[in-house]
């Protein structure tokens, strides 16, 4: 049974809370704060995180162009003279 996309996107937005929620083991402030810190101390990850994210929505792109195949565009008659 092929997975459809509607069900890959329920399946995506269901555990989307499940993997965003934050592990224990920080100590101090547990606020969320948004600083660019973390990704300039980290560049290897932020560049891997980025393709990553880059390569997913290629592969969406590419999965979805391939359920709808381009039509052949629609020849006109020949007129005659």
């Amino acid at each position: 049974m092929k997975p459809t996309i509607r069900r890959l996107l329920i399946l995506a937005v269901s555990l989307a809370p499940v993997l965003a929620h934050a592990h224990p083991g920080h100590d101090g402030d547990h606020d969320f704060v948004w600083d660019f810190e973390h990704l300039a101390s980290h560049p290897l990850a932020t560049i891997a995180c980025v393709s990553l994210l880059v390569a997913a929505g290629y592969g969406l792109r590419q999965l979805i162009r391939s359920r709808h195949p381009a039509q052949a565009p629609k020849s006109s008659p020949a007129k005659r003279d």
